[in-house]
């Protein structure tokens, strides 16, 4: 039998964390800049691009109704993505009919396995492309208008654009710091990841951390959780699916029910 242990970290300690080392991270803070750009009704992403002064990855996000898809690479990776994926050539036919679409792919330069592609989809002046992204256990894919191609490549070079907007990534919100404030709790009874019955695991231990937030009604929205860190995308996966089914009391403001952000790590062992 295998079980699996959770640990909890509500926005509130995040915070007070934060909060402590403040004064030190500052000027690294000020050295990171983000802009984000509205893909389609239901998926936007950001860019994120921090100094090379800092010990922080840069890092793409895609927004979906499926969750939040997260690469993590250097900032010279993102720009020679976009460098290379701007020259690719329009899609030809083979000689069995078939279209041959090319593409490029950025892989995170951290241990997560995650891995983006961009393919241009016509041969116009002003090329559609489509934006997948995996992580070994579930995928995304989008298709990039094109009048959002080159704010994108832009943004991934971390140059300006006509209808681009950058803001400068700053310390987190002290808000929840404030009296009255109570931060969101896990409600009893809740269903707990079941280790994935996959040979490839081999009985393996393993971990998750989850960003996610716990709306007004104790609910875990999908669109909103993000695998900070995973040993494996099954165990991904499996926390992704039971963390929809669990029930938590909301954070309160002076007694009335708000939205909060929360952090929680699961472990796997066999015992």
């Amino acid at each position: 039998m295998s079980r699996v242990v959770s640990r909890v970290r509500n926005s509130q300690l995040l915070i007070l964390a934060a909060a402590a080392a403040f004064a030190g991270d500052l000027n690294a803070q000020a050295l990171g800049r983000s802009t984000k750009i509205q893909l389609s009704d239901s998926i936007s992403l950001e860019v994120h691009l921090w100094s090379a002064d800092t010990s922080r990855k840069s890092s793409i996000m895609v927004f979906t109704p499926e969750g939040i898809f997260n690469l993590r690479a250097d900032s010279s990776a993102l720009a020679g993505w976009a460098k290379a994926s701007a020259s690719l050539p329009g899609p030809t036919t083979e000689s069995n009919g078939k279209m041959s679409f090319s593409a490029t792919i950025l892989r995170a330069t951290d241990e997560s396995g995650n891995a983006m592609r961009l393919a241009r989809l016509s041969a116009d002046s002003l090329p559609v492309y489509a934006l997948a992204g995996s992580n070994g256990a579930w995928e995304f894919s989008a298709q990039v208008p094109a009048e959002k191609v080159g704010v994108l490549l832009h943004a991934l070079a971390g140059s300006a654009g006509d209808d681009l907007a950058w803001k400068l990534d700053q310390p987190s919100s002290l808000a929840s710091l404030e009296l009255g404030y109570r931060p969101a709790e896990m409600a009893p009874g809740n269903p707990r990841p079941q280790y994935p019955k996959r040979a490839e695991l081999r009985g393996a231990a393993g971990e998750v951390s989850v960003r996610f937030t716990v709306d007004q009604n104790g609910r875990v929205p999908r669109k909103s959780i993000l695998i900070m860190r995973s040993t494996h995308p099954l165990f991904s996966l499996a926390v992704r699916d039971a963390i929809l089914s669990m029930r938590y009391f909301p954070a309160t403001r002076s007694g009335v029910a708000v939205e909060s952000v929360n952090q929680q790590s699961f472990q796997f062992r066999i015992p």
